[in-house]
């Protein structure tokens, strides 16, 4: 017996009479769009090759191609960004951070010391202390009464008087001629004090009046004495 064969069915190719897909033409490149920063509807950016300008809104002062601003309600103006603080690199950053050139640096105070107190300088007197002018205008008047009257030498009062006083009393002695002596003039004609009144307006400045007895006669005398060199002197003389 034959065997069967099999049958394979075969279709058709297309022909050229089949209409193909249409496939799309390319498209033209578009250029790159510059991105827009500001948000408002009145900013605009310039075009290529053109300066910006910077124009402020009417509303809120925000210059155009500035940079934008965030937060608050709606048509109330925004607060303004804010820049960071540099801080150099090391530096430690203190107190309250502020705005570029107003940063201030802290530098620490140094303690002050105070310097003690100088001590009070007092003078001390190097030689003998002066004596006191009521003790010492007694003596300088009866050393002139007896000097005037011829009982004392003139030479002891160069250290006690000035010149000026000196060549006074000097002079008197001339006129009066004393060239004789207590003995020979006897005892009744001797000087004698009787009062003597100090006055000291300063400290080194004395003023003296005095009542001298000659005999029988009565004689005022006035001084005025000075310190000079540690002691008291004599620098005016005036007689009654």
């Amino acid at each position: 017996m034959s065997q069967p064969s099999h049958l394979v069915a075969i279709h058709p190719l297309p022909t050229s009479s089949t209409t193909p897909h249409p496939v799309p033409a390319p498209q033209p490149p578009t250029p790159t769009q510059r991105p827009q920063t500001a948000t408002h509807p009145d900013l605009q950016l310039p075009e290529a090759g053109t300066q910006p300008i910077a124009k402020l809104h009417k509303s809120e002062g925000q210059p155009v191609g500035g940079p934008p601003r965030t937060g608050g309600e709606p048509g109330q103006p925004a607060a303004p960004t804010r820049l960071p603080v540099r801080v150099a690199k090391g530096e430690a950053q203190r107190g309250p951070v502020t705005d570029g050139a107003l940063a201030l640096r802290y530098q620490d105070v140094p303690e002050v010391q105070v310097a003690p107190a100088r001590p009070v300088l007092r003078l001390v007197p190097t030689g003998p202390s002066l004596p006191d002018a009521q003790a010492w205008a007694p003596r300088l008047v009866q050393a002139l009464a007896e000097v005037l009257a011829g009982d004392r030498p003139i030479g002891q009062l160069v250290r006690f008087t000035d010149t000026v006083v000196f060549a006074d009393v000097s002079r008197r002695v001339r006129v009066l001629g004393l060239t004789t002596t207590a003995t020979a003039r006897g005892a009744k004609e001797r000087s004698a004090v009787r009062s003597v009144h100090v006055f000291t307006p300063a400290t080194e400045v004395a003023e003296v009046a005095a009542h001298v007895r000659y005999g029988d006669r009565s004689r005022a005398m006035a001084l005025r004495l000075e310190v000079h060199r540690g002691r008291w002197i004599c620098t005016a003389l005036e007689l009654g």
